[in-house]
């Protein structure tokens, strides 16, 4: 019976961070959304984009963090940095099959940035008041 309970929780855990990275993405792509329709209207140079692009993943991440130690209401930083781990393993993925490029400075700077972050939002979502988090 003891097993039982453990695998669902464990269950529970790996649904929970999926919704929390579902969450994370969605803001991301959301933010993506609004640079590409600034960049309609103003010319970027590369070294912006890249600067906008690192921010949206960052605060997809933040978000994502957040959301995955809000639902669970501990190890907030554990929560968070799996999370972020989780996302940066999926951009990752995604970039190396779809533009062909995954190393180099910038995938370490990059996934520096998304555990920071996501491990800042499970910190703070663990200890922020108020009711239990239903997403």
């Amino acid at each position: 019976m003891r097993s039982k309970k453990r695998y669902r929780n464990l269950l529970s855990g790996a649904a929970g961070m999926l919704l929390s990275a579902l969450a994370g993405f969605s803001l991301v792509f959301l933010g993506l959304l609004l640079y590409s329709f600034i960049m309609t209207r103003i010319d970027v140079s590369e070294p912006v984009l890249s600067v906008l692009t690192s921010l949206a993943l960052c605060v997809g991440a933040y978000v994502g963090g957040y959301t995955a130690s809000r639902r669970r209401r501990r190890n907030g930083l554990l929560m968070g940095l799996c999370c972020g781990l989780f996302m940066f393993l999926v951009i990752f993925a995604l970039s190396y099959f779809f533009a062909g490029t995954a190393g180099g400075f910038s995938a370490s700077a990059k996934l520096i940035m998304t555990l920071v972050c996501a491990g800042t939002g499970g910190v703070i979502g663990v200890n922020s008041a108020g009711r239990r988090f239903r997403l």
